[in-house]
């Protein structure tokens, strides 16, 4: 049965079915070859999955990152990263990284990171000298910050999921979140200097005065978001909450948000957090009739009878998630995954919170690789870019996920020394 399922799976994926719909199908088909499984199970785990206040953070936290891009601060971010770094050779590169780390402690997503630092940051760099597929790559990577660097859409889902704390999760991400930014921007610095690209002068003081002043509005949410979840004050879905209504009123005060421009961050904050929703739903039902059906015991003793010790596993993990991240979704992967090596993990006795840090972000890799890439195909195509373009100048930034996986392995203390202080 398992065999059927995988199979089925992979087969609809392959000829173009929506990641939901694969799923919806998969599991229904397994129903229906179970006899001793009746089909009420199906609507039964699919309102289970979807029934929880906490999965209310993601259209509220996609809303807000909706509205501080229509508000303009997506620019005023932007800015205020080329003013302190952007005088560095290559320094447009290392602003647009410094720009996604700083969106990504707004809106929590990959997906809205990328498309809005994109849409303003592409052009330049070919400008600046950068190849097509260099500065897709770039963007795409800073992008990919924002599930790791809190407050995080993936972060919430995987904890509805297993349990585990928001506030400690979110705080979690902030180390390995810094030092991917700075392994991009060293990436970059060795293409600029190869390249010979230009290097511009310091702004100076009262410009970065002037840059700081601007910026506040925007730096300060995140403070608000993560302080108000870490005092224990708000939920993460409040929080959520909390950062859409503070982007309807810095709108309305600089007035730079219409009735007009608020309704298209509304239809585009359901129709963005609908796909991810839609997954959630359809995965608890395939998730139900794979572990039935015996899967988490193959891969229990599969595990047990290879992993010879715990680095050993974790790095047969990590390649299983790069694997599936090049052909499903990353939420897809997390929502079927999860569920199944999570007691085999604990069986191994690890620690929940690096198991988790390095699940999520090998997770996250598949977004930056093909065919599947998510994040390479929102930019090359808001660039114009062809996607063969893209593959060759983004290894680098995979290898650096790829690398600090296993540095948290050996390291621990990346992801446990701040949840530990609260």
């Amino acid at each position: 049965m398992i065999a059927i399922i995988a199979i089925s799976f992979f087969v609809m994926i392959f000829i173009g079915f929506p990641i939901a719909m694969a799923m919806s199908c998969v599991t229904m088909l397994a129903i229906l070859l179970d006899p001793t499984v009746d089909a009420i199970v199906f609507a039964q785990k699919a309102y289970s999955g979807s029934d929880s206040f906490a999965l209310l953070a993601v259209p509220f936290f996609m809303l807000c990152g909706q509205l501080m891009s229509e508000v303009g601060i997506v620019d005023v971010l932007v800015d205020f990263a080329n003013t302190v770094i952007g005088w560095v050779r290559g320094g447009l590169a290392h602003a647009v990284i410094v720009a996604g780390a700083l969106m990504a402690a707004i809106t929590g997503s990959a997906n809205a990171s990328a498309a809005a630092i994109g849409s303003i940051s592409t052009g330049a760099l070919q400008k600046e000298g950068y190849s097509g597929g260099m500065a897709v790559s770039i963007v795409a990577a800073s992008g990919g910050l924002g599930p790791i660097i809190p407050p995080s859409i993936a972060m919430v889902i995987y904890c509805n999921m297993t349990g585990m704390s928001v506030g400690k999760m979110f705080v979690a991400g902030y180390i390995p979140g810094i030092i991917l930014a700075v392994a991009y921007c060293v990436i970059s610095s060795i293409y600029a200097k190869k390249h010979d690209l230009p290097k511009h002068k310091f702004k100076g003081g009262k410009a970065l005065g002037k840059s700081v002043l601007v910026s506040i509005p925007a730096l300060v949410l995140p403070v608000i978001i993560i302080g108000s979840i870490l005092a224990g004050i708000c939920t993460a879905t409040e929080a959520g909450v909390i950062g859409a209504v503070y982007g309807i009123i810095y709108g309305i005060i600089t007035r730079k948000l219409t009735f007009k421009g608020f309704w298209k961050c509304m239809k585009e904050s359901v129709l963005g957090a609908a796909g991810p929703m839609a997954i959630i739903i359809m995965s608890n039902g395939l998730g139900y009739m794979l572990t039935r059906n015996g899967l988490t015991t193959v891969l229990s003793n599969f595990f047990a009878n290879n992993a010879t010790n715990y680095v050993v596993f974790y790095l047969m993990i990590i390649v299983v998630l790069l694997i599936a991240g090049m052909f499903i979704d990353g939420t897809a992967s997390m929502l079927i995954l999860v569920p199944i090596l999570m007691p085999i993990a604990k069986a191994f006795g690890l620690d929940m919170m690096q198991f988790s840090m390095i699940f999520i972000l090998a997770t996250l890799t598949g977004g930056l690789t093909p065919p599947v890439g998510a994040l390479l195909f929102i930019v090359s195509g808001t660039a114009n870019v062809p996607l063969k373009d893209c593959v060759k100048p983004v290894i680098p930034f995979v290898l650096s996920m790829c690398l600090l996986c296993v540095l948290i392995i050996f390291v621990p203390e990346i992801v446990t020394v701040l949840p530990n202080l609260f």
